[in-house]
């Protein structure tokens, strides 16, 4: 045992303490420092002038397992901690070129876990909320500007989004179950249950999941940190809850499910799922599925977006003069992706035919007439590396002023073509 904390009712019991530890001390060989060990005195303490206090009082906070408890302030304290340790992480992991797939998972596993542990004590505020979403997508897009709305990321890849994590509404779901759990689950007579009732109860009376009884003391005057636990239940619509299922992910599974799918601009609501299930395909990469993602939510720096904003002189293709630079055109219907296409008929030809291609085989994934698996994957793969040159090409023309040709752009394609195969046979050899 590392760190102990205890109530002490008046000095008589801290000097009953100090001789305690030191009757261990003598039978373990254990030895308590009492140079650092912390007191906080709370009400009125009479210092006696002949004892010395054995211990460091502490007048405003004292951290207890990692976490400040005291006088007003300390749970804003222990999370600017938490935040300070968050973005050294991120900083770090900015320094890496990672997809929006990638930095979701650093989010979930690394991110996350670091800030779960204060909101076991502490809710976090609206203002801690705000500063950790923004930290958050800062490094999903590397930027301040947002390219897709933030209700968008959150949700499913099979739902239109990116899976990103709701943080803030993580921790505030893992302090709402632990309460829950702590007031309904335990047993009756434990201290933990007895302190929740005490302040719980009467803001549970509206949600009758507790009954109400008139022996127990009761207050009134809720904390700040325990009054946002039926908002958050009401907020989402958790009322009908039964306690045993007040588990984090859990609650946070029954929270996303309420998420709406995400409509296709241009195509019947019925094709939506079908389309993300194609853009969210474990048989893609990570960059192509950012990037086909990222088209069809406008997400990309194309200068139609960029002109929007004020970021861009123009908003015209670089090779089609007074011409939209969108998505449909810049992987559809500009020359240059249209040639492109001509170029690739050999390799069209294995799959699914040049003349058989629209536009929504190439940015949804939905190919005309009936087409088995194998050719269906191969030619969706297809696409999203036809998609992947055409925009590096894009980029070398604005940027560096280069011009890549048809045969550069066939080659590119082959190549990651073949990082698909040495991905296929890895998968076989894993099976086998």
């Amino acid at each position: 045992m590392d760190d102990v904390t205890i109530f002490c009712a008046d000095q008589r019991s801290v000097t009953a303490l100090v001789q305690t530890c030191e009757k261990f001390g003598k039978a373990s060989g254990a030895k308590v420092n009492c140079g650092k060990s912390e007191a906080m005195l709370f009400g009125e303490w009479h210092l006696a002038s002949s004892a010395p206090f054995p211990f460091t009082i502490k007048p405003d906070f004292i951290k207890i397992l990692g976490v400040w408890f005291g006088k007003e302030g300390a749970a804003l304290k222990s999370w600017e901690e938490r935040l300070a340790k968050v973005n050294t992480k991120i900083g770090l992991w900015s320094l890496r070129h990672l997809t929006i797939e990638g930095k979701a998972l650093v989010l979930r596993n690394e991110v996350l876990p670091v800030l779960q542990y204060t909101a076991q004590a502490w809710p976090p505020h609206v203002t801690v909320c705000r500063a950790i979403t923004r930290t958050v997508f800062r490094f999903i897009w590397g930027s301040k500007m947002d390219r897709v709305k933030r209700s968008v990321m959150y949700k499913e890849p099979r739902k239109g989004g990116k899976g990103v994590p709701d943080i803030p509404t993580l921790l505030r779901a893992a302090f709402v179950c632990d309460c829950v759990r702590r007031t309904l689950q335990q047993k009756n007579g434990s201290a933990g249950r007895s302190m929740s009732r005490l302040f719980l109860l009467p803001l549970w009376r509206g949600l009758s999941w507790d009954k109400w009884d008139s022996s127990i003391p009761y207050n009134w005057h809720t904390p700040w940190f325990y009054g946002g636990v039926v908002k958050f239940v009401r907020e989402h619509q958790l009322e009908g809850l039964k306690p045993d299922l007040w588990k984090p992910k859990t609650v946070h599974k029954l929270i996303r499910a309420q998420d709406s799918m995400e409509l296709v601009p241009g195509l019947a609501a019925a094709t939506a799922e079908t389309v993300w299930t194609n853009v969210a395909s474990a048989k893609l990469t990570n960059g192509h599925k950012d990037l086909s993602w990222m088209a069809i939510q406008g997400g990309l720096p194309l200068r139609s977006f960029m002109h929007a904003r004020n970021l861009c002189k123009t908003r015209y293709c670089p090779r089609c003069p007074f011409v939209e630079e969108t998505s449909s055109h810049l992987f559809w219907q500009c020359p240059f992706a249209q040639g492109l296409l001509d170029a690739l008929e050999l390799e069209l030809s294995d799959c699914v035919p040049r003349n058989r291609l629209t536009h929504c085989a190439v940015l949804y994934g939905l190919f005309p007439g009936n087409f088995g698996d194998e050719a269906t994957r191969e030619a969706w793969r297809l696409m999203n590396c036809f998609k992947d040159a055409i925009w590096l090409a894009r980029n070398r023309l604005i940027l560096k002023k280069e011009r890549m040709s048809f045969l550069d752009c066939r080659r590119l394609v082959h190549s990651l073509l073949r990082d698909y195969s040495i991905m296929d046979r890895s998968d076989q050899e894993e099976e086998d």
